[in-house]
């Protein structure tokens, strides 16, 4: 029996003792992921402390009650309260009676709210106007919270709330696109927090949580959108929560939606865009090409009341959405190639190519054949693939729109195209309250949306531009349904219980217009349908490649208490969580890679270039690639946690928050036993002539026969299943300082692990028995030619042995694979500077350990006189075979993923926050970070941190994340402007009623870093840094001038070159000396504005409001581009090709509220 069974065996255990604590004992939970607190000091008027003052807080709109007794020092806590505006009442016997009309409670957070009593009968009222506390003094938990209000007024592309998340210091992400395809360009892969990764963010819906554990994109779904009208508000912690919270180490984003009251309230709307509004794209104008289409309908409603008042309440919503998008990148393309024509004869394209060979071919003196004039040596699979059509009658590969007879030839060719997707939405909430009695209550939460979108041009799998003609069919459905009871036990003691169900289905489905039977290429028949045909720098054939059905269930218990003790604030509560994550009909693709467009027409192996007689054997095609095998699996994950905090209010300026959170991170395991893996440290190193198989394990669930040399694990993981419990400590506090009520000091300390998502574990479907992974790069794909680019065909399951002659590839996870971990670490000060308006300064920083990385673990050693390596004690390309550490594997195709990635992050966070007042209300945030890490992509990689250059040196590849930037302001502002008194009249319809709203940010270029292909590499990987060349420095990597004038050159070439040859063949290279990060790339500037006005519906109470809005995104049309091409071996280096950020787009809508 596994380990993991016996492991849930005492997780079940460890949950049901927390869940019996948190209903049976001194437990405490002032707010939890979907309520809030109110809390707060009660003194006299000489400003002694007041115990068994009575605090009532009652819901404005449900009437919903709950009471507090003070301490003996006076404080007191009001717990799990549902967000919303609550009449507090303060009253003890001798004094008079406070009322406090309006305090909202927000979620995730404990509004102070300190009462001083007047002396007086308690029959006597006073009444005060002043709202809760706005600066923080009792947590150091850093974000904040987005109110109804902004949700509702600010604009946001396609009604996304994710977008939002951005407006917080210590966020890092991109201007959102307003011509993003379906939900729009927010979601769970858009943003960084605090320096962890961008799928290191924990998503709640209504207190339970709502993940996509897979975390592929497209492929798994993301997280469920509901419209800006079902919510009534959501938090962003970014850093720095309490043991509360956990399961992840990056953002904490809590979203509360609307339920009924004792009122009807509700509302009904459209929006709208049409291209007819918008500017145009700045390289469809370029290219001469006219506005892609862009329509979007979104419309729907929502409505809620009583159904038996201060008793039963109900809340429902619809949103339709249908959207045309012609302008999205999954919906547009632009490509340079060279200027090809409509005529594809043999004779023509000789003509055009005439004398030119392949890149490496080139790069080793002009070795081998080059192209005839008459196209007499040009390869007929590659004559056969310009020819082929599409059923549209467009060539494949299509001739350029423009010519630019001065550009170089091979990027002499320009096109841009857009072809419109297609999505449709239907969203619907259905919500309901219930209060039985005073001491409890019931909430009902149900969320469902169904969607089907349609990519024409989906990111290319092997690289490139894509061509035309290659669409992908996504449908997608989300569920999410919830139940929680609230119970009084007694003023100081409540309790909530929580039961949650989630569901993603998700099915992608990859057009195949292309066989390569179709073009004389010969393949295996599992290839011969799913063909990807990438040319470097130019464009890509075969669209994603990738099929997949994936259905995730995810179904949560939870419980947690709330105690008031004297001085003390306890939470203690656990909870567990079953994941099932299935995987069906999955295929690759089968693809190839060409350097340039004479390897593709050429398609010769090493021999036949002529790369093999100078020692260098590498074909014209650069790269093959194919995976047969079995790909379902049913992966599944338990997860659980309990966790104790107490805030300790030490004096009445000083706040203590101690915690403590035990975390289960489980595994991923699969169900049908076909979690494969290769563990290098059971390897050979030199495996026998006759092959070996040492080192190949598989799941103590796996049902086959074992041959000789493969290793039967003891659980069902594939690897060891290390560091799946957890402790966190948690450590902050909040002082005012003294003699001021204006000044607050925050700072805490706290550990955090990290639920990793299901991506990395996919990886483990290319390995053996169940599936064979051929990827052969360079060298090892001397032997590739056009017209047979893969190996013979094989018969799945098997596991194929290594022997020194074999060129095998492999993906693995590594043996002592455990969760990623992070420290977070703050100290800041917060300032009242006047009423309503606050200024947060604060560090923050996180050291990272225990973070995902991809490396190579077979780079080839260097070979001395006195180091010989099998009787090699010298260095060249060809005998790279002869010096990996594991023969019978390739040099850079034995990637690991493994837990040794180290991340430091830090940066100061600075906000400047106004609460609504006299119509006002905005938010300026400004963050300088520096983020780095010893692996490439560490916060943006789908698999962790890549590992380029050296494989071995963390010192070498260490640098400035891709992803974050150094600096990003943001401001984010609502302005009802005055209007008159009666705005009912005539005047007050025309001339009030008016509001503006809008989102600036502007933020610096990301860090990039210079790359190359090369063949040559003397440890034998493929892809490297560049070598600066002699004379140059980092700053003159860049060209001066506007980032448009620098379009078709961003880099000075000419201080970028090859690494140095050290091989004994005079062809073998080391590594390139180019650092980490060190170009700036163009930077972003971005206004989104909002007009809206009101008009009040006569005859209507109050509430009736009839809106019209526009709003404006990029409302400048300033043109933003997107980096450049960064990779040397590319012809489109340095070439920017299109935007970031999409030009002006303009929607209107209409709403009606009640």
């Amino acid at each position: 029996m596994s380990h993991f069974p016996m492991a849930l065996n005492g997780l079940k255990s460890r949950a049901l003792l927390a869940l019996l604590l948190c209903v049976g004992g001194p437990a405490a939970l002032a707010q939890t992921a979907d309520t809030g607190a109110i809390g707060g000091t009660v003194t006299d008027p000489a400003g002694a402390l007041v115990p068994q003052a009575e605090i009532k807080a009652a819901n404005l709109a449900t009437g919903e009650s709950r009471t507090a007794i003070t301490a003996q020092n006076g404080t007191y806590s009001v717990p799990l309260l549902p967000p919303g505006s609550y009449k507090v009442e303060v009253s003890k016997n001798g004094f008079r009676l406070l009322n406090y009309p309006s305090v909202r409670v927000v979620v995730a957070e404990t509004e102070t709210l300190n009462a001083q009593l007047e002396v007086g009968a308690v029959t006597e009222s006073v009444t005060v106007a002043d709202e809760a506390e706005q600066l923080q003094t009792a947590s150091s938990s850093l974000g904040r919270v987005t109110s109804e209000e902004m949700v509702a007024n600010l604009p946001l592309v396609t009604r996304n709330y994710t977008q939002i998340i951005g407006l917080n210091a210590g966020v890092a992400t991109e201007v959102t696109n307003a011509t993003a395809l379906g939900r729009g360009s927010g979601g769970e892969r858009s943003f960084s927090s605090a320096g962890g990764s961008q799928a290191s963010n924990n998503y709640q819906m209504d207190g339970v949580v709502a993940n996509d554990l897979q975390n592929s994109g497209d492929f798994s779904g993301g997280v469920a959108i509901p419209n800006p009208d079902t919510i009534q508000e959501f938090k962003v912690q970014t850093s720095q929560y309490d043991a509360t919270y956990g399961r992840n180490v990056g953002a904490n984003v809590n979203v509360i939606t609307k339920g009924g009251s004792n009122t009807l309230h509700g509302s009904l709307f459209e929006y709208l865009r049409n291209e007819d509004l918008n500017a145009n794209d700045f390289f469809f104008n370029r290219a001469g090409q006219p506005r892609g289409l862009l329509r979007e309908n979104q419309f729907g409603g929502a409505v809620g009341g009583p159904i038996r008042k201060d008793k039963l309440f109900f809340f429902a919503s619809y949103q339709g959405t249908r959207q045309l998008n012609g302008v999205s990148t999954a919906c547009s393309t632009s490509f340079v190639e060279p200027p090809l024509t409509g005529n594809r004869s043999a004779a023509a394209i000789g003509a055009l190519f005439a004398g030119q060979r392949g890149l490496e071919q080139t790069a080793l003196g002009g070795v081998g054949p080059a192209i005839l004039a008459d196209g007499s040596n040009i390869s007929p699979q590659a004559l056969a693939l310009l020819n082929f059509k599409l059923p549209n009658g467009q060539y494949a590969i299509p001739s350029p729109q423009q010519i630019n007879p001065s550009a170089p030839f091979a990027t002499r060719g320009l096109s841009v195209y857009s072809s419109p997707c297609t999505f449709n939405e239907d969203q619907g909430m259905a919500n309901s309250d219930y209060l039985p009695s005073a001491r409890s209550k019931f909430a009902f939460r149900f969320f469902v949306a169904d969607s089907n979108e349609i990519e024409t041009f989906p990111g290319a799998n092997i690289g490139g531009p894509t061509a035309p003609g290659w669409p992908v069919l996504i449908p997608n459905k989300f569920y999410n349904a919830s139940i929680s009871h609230t119970f009084i036990v007694s003023p100081r003691l409540l309790n909530q219980f929580e039961a949650g169900y989630h569901r993603t289905y998700v099915n992608t489905d990859q057009s195949e217009p292309l066989k390569y039977s179709a073009v004389g290429i010969n393949a295996p028949s599992y290839d011969d349908g799913i063909p990807a045909i990438s040319v470097n720098g130019a464009l890509s054939l075969g669209g994603n490649g990738q099929s997949l059905r994936n259905t995730q269930n995810t179904y949560v218990l939870q419980d947690g208490a709330s105690w008031t003790w004297g001085r003390h604030v306890i939470r203690f509560g656990g909870g567990v969580t079953r994941t099932q994550n299935n995987l069906e009909g999955f295929h690759y693709i089968a693809g190839m890679i060409f350097l340039s467009f004479p390897d593709l027409l050429l398609g010769l192996n090493a021999t036949q270039s002529g790369t093999a007689a100078v020692g260098v054997p590498v074909g014209n095609v650069y790269l093959s690639i194919d995976l047969p095998g079995l790909f379902d699996r049913a992966f599944h994950t338990w997860d659980g946690n309990f966790y104790f905090q107490d805030d300790i209010k030490l004096s009445r300026r000083l706040t203590l928050n101690v915690g403590l959170r035990y975390e289960r991170l489980g595994d991923i395991s699969d169900g049908l036993g076909r979690n494969g893996n290769f563990n290098y440290n059971m390897a050979a190193g030199t495996p026998p002539a006759s092959g070996t198989l040492a080192g190949y394990v598989v799941p103590s669930n796996y049902s086959g026969a074992l041959p000789t040399g493969v290793t039967k694990l003891n659980n069902n993981l594939g690897y060891n299943g290390i560091g799946q419990n957890n402790w966190n400590p948690r450590l902050g506090f909040a002082y005012q300082l003294p003699g001021t009520n204006r000044l607050v000091l925050r700072g805490g300390y706290g550990l955090y692990h990290d639920r990793t998502t299901g991506q990395p574990f996919f990886q483990l479907l290319t390995d053996p028995p169940f599936s064979v992974l051929n990827q052969l790069t360079a060298t090892q794909n001397g032997a590739a030619t056009l017209a047979n680019p893969f190996p013979a065909a094989i018969s799945v399951p098997a596991f194929p042995p290594y022997s020194p002659t074999t060129s095998q590839s492999l993906i693995i996870i590594d043996p002592d694979y455990r969760a990623p971990t992070l420290q977070h670490y703050s100290l800041g000060l917060q300032t009242k500077l006047i009423r309503d308006l606050v200024l947060d300064v604060t560090y923050n920083g996180a050291r990272g350990t225990h973070l995902l990385e991809v490396r190579s673990v077979n780079e080839a050693q260097l070979a001395t006189a006195s180091n010989a390596i099998r009787g090699v004690s010298t260095n060249t390309v060809a005998n790279i075979p002869l010096r990996v550490p594991y023969q019978g594997f390739t040099a850079s195709g034995m990637n690991d993923i493994g837990s040794n990635g180290e991340s430091w992050y830090n940066a100061l966070d600075v906000s400047l926050e106004k609460r609504m007042s006299h119509g006002l209300q905005f938010l300026a945030s400004y963050t300088f970070a520096r983020a780095l890490a010893t692996d490439t992509g560490s916060v943006s990689g789908a698999n962790g941190g890549t590992a380029t250059g050296d494989q071995n040196s963390r010192t070498q590849r260490y640098g400035p994340d891709s992803f974050i930037r150094d600096q990003r302001f943001v401001m984010s502002a609502f302005y009802a402007i005055p209007g008159f008194a009666n705005n009912k009249s005539l005047a007050g319809q025309v001339l009030g009623g008016w509001r503006l709203a809008g989102v600036v940010t502007v933020q610096a270029g990301q860090r990039l870093t210079l790359t190359t292909s090369t063949a040559t590499n003397v440890f034998g990987v493929t892809t490297d840094r560049v070598q600066i060349a002699a004379g140059c420095t980092y700053p003159e990597l860049a060209t001066s001038g506007s980032n448009q004038a620098r379009l078709t050159g961003y880099f000075n070439k000419s201080c970028v070159t090859t690494a140095p040859v050290i091989g004994a063949d005079g062809k073998g290279t080391t590594f390139g000396d180019a650092g980490v990060g060190i170009v700036r790339g163009p930077g972003q500037a971005n206004a989104d504005l909002s007009l809206i006005k009101q008009f009040v519906v006569p005859g209507w109470s109050d509430r009736g409001r009839l809106e019209f809005r526009t709003e404006f995104f990029n409302a400048f049309n300033h043109a933003q581009f997107a980096n450049p091409a960064s990779n040397f071996a590319s012809a489109s280096f340095g070439q920017i090709l299109t935007t970031s950020v999409n030009p002006r787009v303009i929607q209107f809508a209409l709403k009606l509220s009640f």
